[in-house]
């Protein structure tokens, strides 16, 4: 297994102005990572020259671009599709240039709680024609878990999922933190997924994992206290995961100070 870092886990900074593509860059190569994880808001361009550039500095640094991540929304309505499939295919282009094997992308969520079911089958049918997309562009469209709000929530919806999309180039991110049950999944909890055991979730898709989101929330004594790790990496291993594991920071913590502490915490786990 490496280690990687997600562009969002220096979002403060980022927002602040204190950090931009090059500077993150620089940060993973200081913190002696293996790769890097781009979200496409970390990006100021889709032009050719400038993402010639970005892939150019990771390579200058040893660093493989292990994910790139795309926020999509594919339970909307119908006539709102075409617009971000169009847009999630143009940073499907970019995840190509960059050469990344992997693009995370969510179901999104529905209306309300009487349009899930319908939801659920509209983003179906998107992440089909973004996993048959990717695959003329040699990238693998991978569904993420998401919060308790959205349309996949837990273990059973992620296999619902990879069931009906149905697709050789469809394949699942597991973020250990947002899987319903987890103490740091955000959103309101719905009274059928208050007691969700979301150790279960992991249990049931990582089989299934291409890349995994190590979240971290409370690393302020140098190990995450709001989720078992040694657990977690117990299931990881039992299914013979060798990917990239991400570092994803979602503390309260100075996002510096906090995701060296969370790397240093994260790098035994794959030795």
């Amino acid at each position: 297994m490496k280690l990687c870092c997600l562009t969002l886990s220096y979002r403060r900074t980022f927002q602040a102005g204190k950090m931009d593509i090059w500077s993150f860059i620089e940060e993973c190569r200081r913190l002696d990572l293996d790769g890097v994880d781009l979200h496409h808001d970390a990006l100021a361009s889709t032009d050719e020259p400038y993402l010639r550039k970005v892939k150019r500095t990771c390579l200058d640094r040893g660093l493989s671009i292990a994910c790139f991540s795309i926020s999509t929304s594919f339970g909307i309505a119908k006539d709102r599709q075409t617009d971000a499939l169009e847009n999630c295919k143009k940073w499907l282009r970019a995840a190509q240039f960059f050469g990344a094997p992997v693009a995370r992308l969510f179901a999104g969520s529905p209306a309300n709680e009487s349009d899930r079911e319908a939801a659920f089958q509209r983003s179906v049918e998107c992440l089909r024609a973004m996993a048959e997309y990717g695959e003329s562009l040699g990238v693998v469209a991978a569904l993420q878990n998401h919060n308790h709000g959205a349309l996949c929530r837990t273990g059973e919806e992620v296999l619902r999922y990879v069931k009906e999309v149905n697709h050789p180039n469809f394949s699942h991110v597991l973020d250990t933190g947002q899987f319903a049950g987890s103490p740091g999944a955000s959103g309101p909890v719905p009274p059928e997924l208050k007691d969700t055991d979301f150790y279960k979730s992991i249990e049931q898709t990582a089989p299934l994992a291409t890349h995994v989101r190590c979240k971290l929330y409370k690393v302020e004594t140098g190990r995450e206290t709001s989720l078992d790790y040694d657990r977690i990496f117990g299931i990881i291993r039992s299914v013979h995961y060798n990917g990239w594991i991400s570092l994803v920071y979602e503390g309260q913590e100075d996002d510096r100070v906090a995701i060296e502490k969370g790397a240093k915490f994260l790098r035994p786990f794959l030795a």
